[in-house]
């Protein structure tokens, strides 16, 4: 069975955010049809780029391929930057990995930032998927908190977006670490 939201097979994400199945077996967003319809097409869209990405997809963060973008990150906090990307550059999409991204994160976290969370973050900003913005950061509790009083701004917030796809989700196994031990 496939979720229309995210595509993917069900699983324990869709349990969480889905309410019911309709006629077809297929998952329903507990949301009005506008949307669903707005989260299921912007999810595509996301889902498209990542499994278009190569290795050449991937540049430091300031190098001189970087900075000759024209989007640049704020300069106050770039030991605190995983990731960004130039929204507008969707020929390329080309994703600026910071130093946080190689040292500070697991690949994966159910219940907070990691690679792969940061990944799907930085594609829901270009702006031919979701067109995202930044006005909160952190998959966390207070973000949760924060989408209730804030909805309309949360469905254009990269880390809420990324939450869905990753938060509390099962890990999957890697050589290091096969059991889920990670958070």
């Amino acid at each position: 069975m496939v979720c229309i939201i995210c595509g993917l097979s069900h699983s324990r994400h869709c349990q969480i955010r889905c309410h019911r199945k309709n006629k077809d077996g297929i998952l329903v967003w507990k949301s009005d049809e506008q949307t669903r319809q707005y989260l299921m097409s912007g999810f595509q869209k996301v889902r498209n780029v990542l499994s278009n990405l190569t290795a050449g997809s991937f540049i430091r963060s300031m190098s001189n391929l970087d900075m000759s973008l024209g989007c640049l990150p704020t300069l106050k906090n770039l030991k605190l930057e995983a990731a960004h990307v130039c929204g507008p550059n969707t020929a390329m999409r080309y994703i600026a990995i910071g130093k946080l991204f190689c040292s500070g994160l697991h690949d994966q976290n159910r219940y907070g930032d990691s690679r792969v969370s940061t990944i799907i973050h930085e594609c829901t900003h270009f702006a031919d998927t979701f067109a995202s913005g930044d006005p909160m950061y952190s998959i966390s509790t207070p973000l949760a908190m924060w989408g209730r009083n804030n909805s309309g701004m949360a469905l254009k917030n990269a880390d809420s977006l990324a939450g869905y796809v990753v938060y509390a989700e099962p890990r999957f196994e890697t050589d290091d670490k096969p059991d889920n031990t990670y958070p």
